[in-house]
């Protein structure tokens, strides 16, 4: 049974684990050396300051994880998040990174400071590009050869969701 929930410092070696083949085998991400359990710490730490940051597990063990995170760091990107998800190579399919992002996406919705989502997709990487496109985003963005990792050039791709009507004023505090 599947269980989602908000990630804690306890988590990092387990969400370090998880990520390391990601950075170590794929183009999925453009960082090149997979962070350790203190710098997963640090990054779980900071990103629960202003932002949602859940993992999911099975049988008490965690098999993804999900945040969102600044899409831009200046100031008037600020009701805009960029989203990121993760599973465990076993784990993956059956949808369980889909129910990750919906419950990232429903806590979103709920807090007035986010108008809108990102997604940053690697280009080919059809499973992530299907999954958003279910969830209602919209390609945006096309961004040619902008990383080199395991020797080639890499493409990414703007996803776009909007979280609340257009026209509402964010909370920027």
């Amino acid at each position: 049974m599947s269980r989602i929930r908000e990630a804690t410092p306890e988590d990092a070696a387990r969400v370090a684990e998880i990520y390391r083949p990601y950075v170590e085998n794929t183009a999925v991400t453009f960082e090149t050396v997979p962070p350790d359990e203190a710098e997963m710490r640090s990054r779980i730490v900071e990103h629960l300051k202003a932002y949602p940051y859940l993992v999911m597990e099975e049988d008490g063990r965690v098999v993804g994880y999900a945040y969102a995170g600044a899409f831009h760091e200046r100031r008037a990107y600020r009701p805009t998040v960029e989203l990121s998800v993760y599973m465990d190579e076993a784990f993956r399919g059956a949808g369980r990174g889909e129910a990750l992002v919906r419950e990232l996406l429903s806590r979103l919705k709920a807090d007035p400071r986010y108008f809108t989502a990102m997604a940053v997709v690697v280009h080919p990487n059809p499973c992530s590009e299907r999954m958003f496109e279910k969830l209602g985003f919209e390609a945006v963005g096309r961004y040619e050869n902008v990383g080199w990792k395991l020797g080639a050039w890499r493409s990414v791709y703007d996803y776009l969701l909007r979280l609340k009507p257009e026209g509402g004023t964010p909370d920027m505090n």
